[in-house]
């Protein structure tokens, strides 16, 4: 259930801590003094889109903290996914500047405002006048059947939807296929480049080597002179080389190493020193005897690094990528040279998977079918306890019937067209429910779904938004008793301006706007039971709670009461 929502800064709040309860928590208020920020400030930290008009005027940043506890299986699942701890409760933040981004916290964690909206679907379902145009849209009416369905068509969705990707996926492949032109062409184009590359049998590693050789052609009279002039001026037949001077240098030290203690090391270290050089020079005179030019060797090598570079600047600036360009070419000269047997096995595969889409559509629309009569029943039902007795509801499931049909029109969702029809008024045929509900009628409607809905679904929280709209007078009071029957096992958050349903609160909250140094602000205010008697009077006398009023607010107290007990 939600504990608490912390609000800082969003619109005419500058700060509220509203601490709810478990079961009915109503939210009243007149009209403009902001309840409908209470739920744009929860619709917000859920990761609902918001821009930075929501920010209160004259601040940097906007946060609103919502905290829960009770979390339910589904959103324990959802957290292990995002490897978040919630043994000690869940804790949601969300913070937006005037720069307009978002810093997004779930238990400390931070995250996307994706994965913060996808944790919290699970968590808090709001009702709001939008969902109006989402229940109007017949598109959604198959999600709302299965959804009452629930696991029941678990198997057979999982079943169908195996079937649909496959399908899609040889049906993708088949149409690739199909529209192939010119394939003799194309083959003989490809195999020409997968010859003249194999012929030129590339090797990794071999272009560097044929580099070094090559410039060692070039270069070769340059490298035996200074290589030459290396080691004479190092051990060579000249006076004064290098190996000869330190070998000077130690007679000398010797002839007065008996003088000075460190002589000795010295003559040491210069004796390690000529001996390195000795070997240096050596080294360096090998590299002169080893500079050999043949000239046919030399030809041969320049005419395979002149191959590879040709082979290179066609089908990849490197050795690895033509090779990585000769093996998928050599894949699809493969595919070409078959092209009339992966045509017929595609085609083949085209039907038995369409075969399978259609089986398996039908087996998921037969458990459709099968709990739509239910679900009929139960919204007649709930319609008559709302004040609509004589109000017809089907649900019509267009199944599709033909192998082309279901090949160009099934989706994920299966091969049914669902669109809920409706006759509020005895006599009347059934039409689809966008073209003759009306708004009060709406209302009942979608409290009726919820209604039903409500046992089935994992949300432990449910949020109306003036469910009341087009609602009075007798109605009014069995909206209030449905209400209450869904906090019965869910808690419930509705705002509202009927009395009846304010009655029937568990916790009242008044909401409020007031005028401080200039400034407007909004406050929220949990109400006691004398406090919320006398709101209820306001609401039902207008601005001033009458003696009248007040007895008459008693009265739907002590009503509500009684409903509560029984």
């Amino acid at each position: 259930m939600l504990r608490t929502l912390t609000i800082n800064n969003i619109a005419l709040i500058s700060f509220a801590e509203i601490d709810f309860s478990q079961g009915l928590n109503i939210l009243t208020g007149e009209t403009g003094a902001g309840k409908s920020i209470i739920i744009d400030s929860l619709n917000f930290v859920l990761g609902e889109r918001a821009d930075r008009s929501l920010i209160r005027e004259g601040e940097d940043e906007a946060v609103v903290e919502a905290e829960f506890d009770n979390i339910n299986q589904i959103t324990q699942a959802i957290l292990k996914e995002y490897e978040i701890d919630f043994d000690d409760g869940l804790i949601l933040s969300r913070k937006m500047g005037v720069d307009g981004k978002n810093v997004c916290r779930i238990n400390g964690i931070k995250v996307t405002v994706s994965a913060l909206k996808s944790i919290a679907s699970s968590l808090v379902d709001i009702y709001g006048q939008h969902e109006n145009a989402v229940l109007l849209n017949s598109d959604n009416h198959i999600g709302i059947l299965d959804n009452f369905i629930g696991e029941k068509i678990d198997d057979a969705k999982d079943e169908y939807l195996q079937a649909y990707r496959n399908f899609k996926q040889v049906k993708n492949k088949l149409s690739e296929y199909s529209k192939m032109t010119d394939v003799e062409i194309r083959l003989e184009i490809l195999q020409k480049q997968l010859d003249e590359i194999n012929e030129a049998n590339i090797v990794i590693g071999e272009e560097e080597e044929l580099q070094q050789r090559c410039d060692m052609y070039d270069n070769a009279e340059e490298i035996v002179r200074s290589s030459s002039n290396a080691y004479t001026l190092l051990n060579g037949d000249m006076e004064n080389n290098a190996c000869d001077n330190i070998y000077s240098a130690i007679k000398e030290l010797g002839r007065i190493e008996e003088y000075n203690a460190n002589i000795s090391e010295y003559i040491s270290r210069l004796e390690e020193t000529r001996i390195e050089l000795a070997d240096i020079a050596s080294s360096v005179d090998s590299i002169a005897n080893g500079v050999s030019v043949d000239e046919y060797e030399a030809q041969r090598d320049i005419a395979r690094l002149h191959t590879i570079h040709n082979i290179e600047g066609k089908y990849g600036n490197t050795e690895e990528l033509v090779l990585a360009y000769r093996d998928k070419i050599a894949s699809e000269v493969e595919e070409l040279s078959n092209y009339s047997f992966m045509l017929e096995k595609l085609t083949n595969d085209y039907q038995i998977a369409l075969d399978k889409l259609e089986q398996t559509g039908i087996d998921l629309s037969d458990v459709r079918k099968t709990f739509a009569k239910q679900f009929e029943n139960l919204v007649v039902a709930e319609l008559k306890e709302l004040g609509m007795p004589n109000t017809g509801f089907a649900v019509d499931i267009v199944t599709y019937n033909d192998i082309e049909t279901i090949a160009n029109k099934a989706s994920s969702e299966g091969i049914d067209i669902i669109e809920f029809l409706i006759s509020p008024n005895l006599g009347e045929p059934l039409k689809p429910l966008k073209k003759i509900i009306s708004g009060g009628e709406m209302s009942r409607f979608m409290l009726a779904i919820k209604k039903i809905t409500a046992q089935i679904d994992g949300v432990n929280v449910m949020v109306f938004d003036e469910i009341d709209t087009g609602i009075s007078g007798k109605i009014a009071q069995v909206v209030a008793n449905k209400l209450y029957d869904i906090s019965n096992s869910k808690q419930v958050l509705a705002v509202t301006h009927l009395p009846q349903l304010a009655s029937m609160a568990d916790s009242h909250y008044l909401i409020a706007k007031t005028t401080d140094n200039e400034r407007t602000k909004t406050n929220v205010k949990l109400l006691n039971q004398e406090q919320s008697a006398v709101e209820i009077a306001k609401m039902i006398d207008g601005l001033e709670a009458s003696e009248f009023a007040i007895l008459h607010a008693s009265k739907l107290i002590e009503i509500a009461k009684e409903y509560k007990a029984n």
